[in-house]
C-alpha cells in the first residue's frame, strides 16, 4: 500500500489553499504527517499542536509530495501541552490540492 501524507489546518490556512488550490506555507516550511486522524483532538495531541486545527488535507500520495528537504520523516515530540506521538516531515516547495475533510 502506497504511503499517504495529510495535513491539518485552520479555518484561514484553508481558505488559502482552496484559493490557491495548493498548500504552501509562508513560513518557509510546510508540514506533513503520514498519520490519518479521525477528529481534531487526536491532530493536535499527536502532532503537537499549539492550536486545533479542524481541517485535515489529503490523502496526497507520496509519488505526488516533493522531496522533504526543510525536515525528513521524525518523531513528534511533546509540546504545546500535548503528548506527540506522531510522526512529521516537512517541505519548502508547493504541494497541490487533493482533497479536503472537515474533522469532527
Amino acid at each position: 500500500m502506497p504511503t499517504l501524507y495529510y495535513r491539518y489546518v485552520s479555518d484561514a490556512e484553508k481558505e488559502f489553499i482552496e484559493q490557491n488550490r495548493m498548500i504552501l506555507s509562508k513560513a518557509g516550511s510546510t508540514w506533513f504527517t503520514p498519520n490519518r486522524y479521525e477528529t481534531a483532538s487526536d491532530a493536535r495531541r499527536y502532532l503537537a499542536l499549539p492550536t486545533t486545527q479542524p481541517w485535515m488535507i489529503g490523502p496526497i500520495p507520496a509519488d505526488e509530495m516533493p522531496d522533504f528537504d526543510a525536515a525528513a520523516l521524525r518523531p513528534v515530540a511533546p509540546a504545546n501541552g500535548e503528548s506527540g506521538g506522531g510522526t512529521e516531515c516537512a517541505t519548502s516547495k508547493p504541494v497541490y490540492l487533493y482533497g479536503v475533510v472537515r474533522l469532527p
